[in-house]
């Protein structure tokens, strides 16, 4: 699999809460979070998450597991970074009520898994027709989901950056996990929110097929999120 990867700090936060992790040694795993916390505590919570994740991966993680056994190990993943985010709060008080977003791809010869907590996103794309994988773990995605609030409402809401799910909450973290089937020339985008809050799925998906090369790809996307605005880490 060819990869590309950017990350930035925004034109507007001083400190880059965001990370991002690649494992490829016979299974090949993705990974982004988003951190949340002062103190620069969200940056600590993002990087132990990943850290974690990574690590259980390679030390558990075989060429050949299946769809089931895939996801049973990266449930245990997702469990050992919640848990060890909750020790460090625990043992940090400056760092109470700190968290981070997940979301993941892992990929071995007989299984692909997305797994996913918060509202960072994965996407599809596929013969020019480009899907949302992952489902937002925010307040106002539940509200748009219920019907409560338009699509319009929804972008420009208030509470748009409350999340209802991530690592670091409490003791156990409800993961959401799904199998997919990648082909030929498949482009799976891992993205926070930094991302698209700034730039539209249309706009995403016509960057990245313009773009035959993945590393510039993501450079551009970031490069696009700051010229509108950049209100957050990308």
């Amino acid at each position: 699999m060819r990869t590309g990867v950017c990350t930035d700090a925004g034109r507007i936060r001083e400190i880059n809460q965001d990370d991002y992790g690649i494992l490829e040694n016979g299974c090949c795993l993705y990974v982004v979070a988003d951190g949340m916390g002062g103190h620069q505590c969200g940056e600590v919570a993002s990087r132990m998450a990943v850290e974690a994740v990574v690590d259980h991966v390679r030390q558990y993680a075989s060429p050949d597991l299946d769809q089931v056994a895939a996801e049973g190990l990266l449930f245990e993943a997702f469990q050992r970074a919640n848990r060890r985010i909750l020790d460090h709060a625990r043992l940090e008080p400056s760092c109470a009520g700190m968290g981070t977003t997940l979301t993941l791809l892992f990929h071995s010869q007989k299984s692909a898994v997305i797994g996913h907590v918060g509202d960072s996103r994965a996407y599809l794309l596929r013969n020019k027709k480009f899907k949302q994988l992952t489902s937002d773990h925010s307040l106002v995605a539940e509200l748009y989901r219920r019907g409560e609030i338009t699509e319009s409402e929804a972008i420009n809401h208030p509470q748009k950056h409350v999340i209802t799910r991530a690592l670091g909450i409490s003791d156990t973290v409800k993961t959401d996990f799904l199998a997919v089937e990648l082909a030929d020339r498949d482009l799976v985008i891992l993205c926070t929110d930094g991302l698209t809050n700034m730039v539209s799925d249309t706009d995403i998906a016509l960057m990245v097929q313009q773009e035959g090369d993945e590393q510039i790809a993501a450079k551009r996307l970031v490069e696009l999120a700051n010229q509108r605005g950049g209100h957050d880490n990308i």
